[in-house]
This record gives C-alpha cells, structure tokens and sequence, in this order.
C-alpha cells in the first residue's frame, strides 16, 4: 500500500521548525484558475494511506 510519504506532494516538517512533530508533514499541490496560480497545503502524517492525487516521487 502507498502512503503520503511516497508521494511527491509530501514535504515533512523541517526539524527546526516551529510546529515540528516526527512523521509529520504537508500536502502541498498547485491548483490554477482564472486568476493564476496557488498552492494548496494540508497537514498530514508520512503514513496516512494515500488519496487520489498520489503522484510516486522519484
């Protein structure tokens, strides 16, 4: 089964970042509309079994 961490949306949290856990990170995916584009970014943990918009990381 593929989780976030295997995605290439995944970023995990910076260590010496304020809000830093172990095993967390964001979703962050770019969405585009009349205006221009944006990023999306929504907290999540390395293991959450993967969503619809899985892309493998290289």
């Amino acid at each position: 089964m593929t989780t976030c961490q295997d995605c290439s949306f995944y970023f995990a949290v910076p260590e010496n970042a304020g809000d830093y856990e172990p095993g967390r990170g964001d979703c962050v995916t770019q969405k585009e509309d009349a205006k221009g584009k944006y990023w999306l970014s929504k907290p999540t943990v390395h293991a959450t079994p993967s969503c619809p918009t899985f892309k493998k990381s290289k």
